[in-house]
Formats: structure tokens, C-alpha cells, sequence
């Protein structure tokens, strides 16, 4: 845990950074392509007591995909609802922690071998859906609060003002 926690937080720094350079779909599809290599190696990887490294490996790579999850998809809700940030952030901690319940509850029942093809679906699913999701902003790009502020107001009749601040 410490060495997924170490390589979480030094790439979660150093992904925030590279972002600006490549953009959130080539680091999302680079984590998506760490996962599952992590996914298919897992799945025929045999542990033994001497190959400790392997033992660090799996969670720094792990970790440093996770970084990447978690910063630009903080980073696309953000660009996505401009307007309703927190209602955005709460409904993605929400599902987020709801995912978490489901995978506590079934963790006790399924051998490690379904757990990891349960990943590797929603990682395909998630990998097919996000491109649609980009598609659609790139076609339909979210207004930023200024623009979106200042063009509703342009809209408004002088008889529809009840009460105005002037700044």
C-alpha cells in the first residue's frame, strides 16, 4: 500500500503537469493502458515468495494509472459542469463510493481471478464510452461561467429586471 500510495501521489504531481502538454485523452487512454496490462499480467501471473519485486511493481503501476484517474477525470467534471461543480463532484463521489460498497460486498465471495475480469469490463466499457464523451464536448463545447453569465444577461428584457447591483 505504501509503494501504491508513493507512485499515486508523485504521479498524480507529475501527470498534472504533462497534461497540459498531451491532453486528457492520451493520459486517460495511457492509464487505461497500464490497467490493463496490469489486468492480463495479473491473470497469468503465478506468485512466488522470490520474486518480490513483482510484488512492488503491480502497485506502483497501479498506483501511477490511479493518478491519472483521478486527476483528469477531477479535471473533465470540471470543464464538463462549469455551472454545477458541486453537484457534479458529489454525484461522481457518490457512484464512486457506491462502487466501492459493491466491490466490499461481492469481495468476499468471488476468487481473484472474476474480480479481475469484473475490471477488465468496466475498463473496456468506460474506454468505449469516453470517446463519446469527448466527441460530444468537442462538438458541443460547455460555455465558461463568464460567457455563459454574460450571454444570459444580454438576453434579458429591460421589463424582466427587477432588481439589479451595479458593480
Amino acid at each position: 500500500m505504501m509503494c501504491f500510495g508513493a507512485a499515486n501521489s508523485l504521479s498524480s504531481f507529475l501527470f498534472g503537469r504533462i497534461a497540459r502538454y498531451t491532453g486528457r485523452a492520451t493520459l486517460f487512454f495511457f492509464a487505461a493502458a497500464i490497467n490493463f496490462a496490469c489486468i492480463i499480467a495479473l491473470l497469468f501471473w503465478r506468485p512466488h515468495p522470490e520474486q518480490l519485486p513483482v510484488f512492488f511493481v503491480f502497485p506502483a503501476l497501479w498506483g501511477m494509472a490511479d493518478a491519472i484517474w483521478q486527476t483528469q477525470t477531477n479535471a473533465l467534471y470540471g470543464i464538463l459542469f462549469p455551472r454545477d461543480k458541486e453537484a457534479a463532484f458529489a454525484n461522481y463521489r457518490m457512484w464512486e463510493s457506491l462502487g466501492f460498497v459493491i466491490a466490499f460486498a461481492y469481495s468476499t465471495f468471488m476468487c481473484l481471478e472474476y474480480k479481475l475480469y469484473i475490471v477488465l469490463a468496466v475498463l473496456v466499457l468506460s474506454m468505449i464510452t469516453y470517446p463519446i464523451v469527448e466527441y460530444y464536448e468537442h462538438k458541443n463545447p460547455t460555455k465558461p461561467i463568464e460567457q455563459a453569465t454574460y450571454e444570459n444577461h444580454k438576453k434579458t428584457e429591460e421589463s424582466d429586471i427587477v432588481s439589479q447591483t451595479w458593480m
